[in-house]
């Protein structure tokens, strides 16, 4: 698509952006312009503070000096102390000889001289004379009457000799000797144009000026010049002032400042117009931008007219334009993303309701319908074989407790697009949705001439569910129903992969299970294991140590066999519907056991458990728990021992037809009814029907494990006539002997 309008709106606002930069850029000029004179007014200051700072360092050091000299110069002290006679004529000549040396030694000092007012007398280097004819008499007189001077005095006329010159100095006087001062006055003149000397060596005439006065407003420097200052301090003859500083110590005021060029006025008259340039350019850019703006916005007001003639022209009303048509633009991708989003929806319906419509087999799909169906949910309808699988979560109510709903989604997606990472990885199509909360059915769609997909499909499924385990730490079983190369047997492939899965009970969990495979191995023989139970329950009952190896052994032989959950699923409600009725017959105490603590934990146990591998533990625990429950129960009744004795002789002597009751009472000492009651109080059974029982299940030992014949077993069993034997063995066992032997 072109951008011709995109492009000419932004060509239009070209200008614009021209005018704003070269204002910006003018703007910065001026501000750097304005720093840069901030800067240079700074560097003055500092300047005019150093020369300050250098005069008067230079003239303390002075001070310092003589005040050192009145202190420690002995020759200075003597000449205070004596009266001016003939034999102190030699130490005047050695004092005027250390005043020549003070001042050779410091450039500034022109000269030095000592007054004592012993005698009134006057000595320098090169004079000593009396006061009254001195040419520096007034100052001297001032300075001695004066109290001590902390400054050095203002700028003033000075010769020394009559015939000398008159020199510009200033003079600092000290009054000796300390600490009181009365004995005279010493006065060092500097001379000025030394002193100044200073501030020409420092400063650049051709870019700063510097003004020095006196207190007294005598102009100092420059030497022969003389420049008046405007009322708010500034020179105008010379530039702009920016500094003034007076100084205490010397009592000059000094003034500098900038000197004015033409490019620095220039500068300086351009900075100050920016504000009426960037006005004038700003009413322009308003102006250009109105213009602009009135010419850009006809496509807008095109497409505002094309809007009302389908809309109603008052729905803009209180809404500017780009409102307007955002509004209406919002409103058409809603519309659109509502429709997309119905349609996705509508497409994953109908794609499941296709798949469930394969494996439920409710009505034949033919290669058309699969073609035309395929076709319109925009998935490959091509292939050369087909494979189906269905992924099982084990442990699927702990997995509902383990994670929340959305976790729960997060980990079936995950599964899902890991096992279709794995199909893609062995180049073959694949078709999954989850039919229930626990089961994912898979269908594989190949196209692979040179692999059969049977051959990649079951390491597939076995690499997938090993992933599963160790990188998501969930457990699936995958039941796999085989290949075909027909749509028409989709359903009975995913019935295959079903019954694989119910054969997880005795498989265990994580496995994949093969339907062919299992269809060979399987066994739905489960008489055997009812025979075992028959034989523990009793044995339980009448406190048999061996019933814990039978349950054991029930345990072994269904873990080793495969069978189904339907059949495992019976052996065990078998088992616990024959304990249920055992419990009836037993004492109170250990009945309550089974029906409030063992019965409904294994009903649960059953129920919710998966595998033979986590019912065993728990239900042999149970059992444990109500066998040592009814073996105290039974120990503490005080008939227990005598019960024991006549059940142990039953079992030695159950081949002897005489046994009976009136038998029992004549080799124990009891009363017949009285023992029959004890039987039934701790064994839930009658004496005949113990006696009978135990009878019974020595003769299908005897009929299974020996060749003897029923008349023989009969008496071996303690019954004399076979008939008697035949009757009571069909009662009891449900067949006769012979039926029992040639079936079992």
């Amino acid at each position: 698509m072109k951008k011709s309008w995109y492009n000419r709106l932004l060509l239009s606002y070209v200008p614009i952006l021209f005018i704003t930069i070269t204002i910006l850029t003018f703007i910065a000029v001026s501000l750097i312009n304005e720093i840069s004179v901030k800067e240079t007014e700074k560097a003055n200051q500092i300047f005019t503070k150093y020369v300050i700072d250098s005069m008067e360092t230079s003239l303390l050091g002075i001070e310092r000096m003589v005040l050192e000299e009145i202190s420690n110069n002995d020759k200075l002290k003597a000449f205070f102390e004596s009266s001016g006679s003939t034999e102190q004529r030699l130490d005047q000549y050695e004092v005027s000889r250390e005043l020549g040396k003070m001042v050779s030694d410091n450039s500034l000092i022109y000269s030095i001289y000592l007054y004592r007012n012993a005698d009134q007398t006057i000595l320098s280097r090169n004079l000593i004379e009396r006061l009254d004819r001195f040419g520096d008499k007034e100052f001297v007189e001032n300075a001695y009457k004066q109290p001590l001077s902390l400054h050095w005095s203002s700028v003033r006329n000075y010769r020394e000799l009559g015939t000398d010159p008159n020199q510009k100095v200033i003079s600092l006087s000290k009054k000796a000797l300390l600490p009181f001062g009365d004995q005279g006055v010493v006065v060092v003149n500097v001379r000025v144009d030394e002193l100044l000397r200073i501030v020409d060596q420092m400063i650049n005439n051709k870019i700063t000026f510097m003004n020095i006065w006196s207190g007294s407003n005598q102009q100092v420097y420059p030497i022969n010049a003389q420049t008046e200052k405007n009322q708010d301090g500034s020179i105008t003859a010379q530039g702009k002032m920016t500094t003034q500083i007076y100084s205490d110590y010397i009592g000059w005021n000094f003034v500098s400042g900038l000197k004015v060029s033409k490019i620095y006025g220039f500068v300086s008259l351009i900075s100050r117009m920016w504000l009426v340039i960037g006005i004038g350019t700003i009413l322009l850019s308003v102006l250009y931008m109105i213009y602009v703006t009135r010419r850009n916005y006809r496509p807008i007001e095109a497409i505002m007219q094309q809007i009302h003639a389908y809309r109603n022209p008052q729905d803009s009303k209180g809404n500017d334009e780009f409102v307007f048509i955002g509004k209406v633009l919002n409103n058409l991708i809603d519309q659109t993303e509502v429709y997309e989003k119905q349609y996705q929806e509508d497409q994953l319906v109908r794609r499941k309701q296709f798949f469930l419509e394969l494996i439920e087999g409710n009505r034949a799909i033919s290669p058309q319908d699969w073609q035309t169906n395929m076709d319109r949910l925009q998935m490959p309808s091509g292939f050369r074989e087909l494979a189906f699988a269905v992924v099982e979560i084990d442990k699927y109510s702990e997995f509902q407790k383990k994670y929340s709903p959305g976790d729960q989604n997060l980990l079936k997606f995950g599964i899902t697009n890991v096992l279709h990472e794995f199909a893609s990885m062995e180049g073959h199509g694949i078709w999954s949705e989850w039919i229930s909360g626990q089961r994912l059915a898979v269908l594989f769609i190949s196209n692979q001439a040179d692999l059969p997909i049977l051959d990649s499909c079951y390491p597939l499924l076995d690499k997938f569910r090993t992933w599963i385990m160790v990188n998501l730490k969930q457990s699936v079983a995958v039941g796999f129903g085989g290949a075909a190369s027909d749509v028409s047997h989709i359903h009975q492939l995913f019935k295959s992969s079903i019954t694989a899965l119910h054969y997880k009970m005795s498989a265990g969990m994580n496995q994949v299970l093969n339907f062919t495979a299992l269809q060979e191995m399987a066994s739905n023989d489960t008489h055997k294991y009812v025979q075992l139970v028959n034989n523990l329950v009793p044995d339980f009952r009448l406190m048999n140590p061996t019933w814990r190896e039978s349950l054991e052994r029930l345990f072994d032989e269904l873990e080793e066999e495969i069978l189904g959950d339907v059949e495992v699923r019976y052996v065990l409600q078998y088992m616990i519907r024959l304990f249920n009725q055992e419990m009836e017959e037993l004492p109170m105490e250990a009945s309550r056991i089974w029906s409030e603590q063992v019965h409904p934990s294994l009903m649960k146990l059953l129920e919710e458990s998966e595998t033979l591998e986590q019912i065993r533990p728990q239900a042999i625990y149970l059992l444990d728990l109500l066998y040592e429950h009814y073996a105290t129960i039974r120990e503490a009744n005080t008939h227990y021992s005598l019960i024991s004795k006549i059940r142990k002789y039953i079992e030695e002597n159950y081949a002897n037809p005489d046994l009976s009751l009136n038998h029992i009472s004549d080799m124990f000492g009891v009363n017949g009814k009285y023992a029959s009651q004890l039987f039934k109080e701790e064994f839930g059974m009658k004496f005949v029907d113990f006696l009978v029982n135990l009878r019974m299940e020595h003769a299908k030992t005897l009929l299974l494990q020996t060749d003897d014949s029923i008349n023989d077993i009969a008496v071996k069993v303690g019954y004399v006539h076979a008939i008697s034997f035949g009757r009571t063995f069909k009662k009891v066992v449900g067949v006769t002997p012979g039926d029992y032997r040639k079936y079992m």
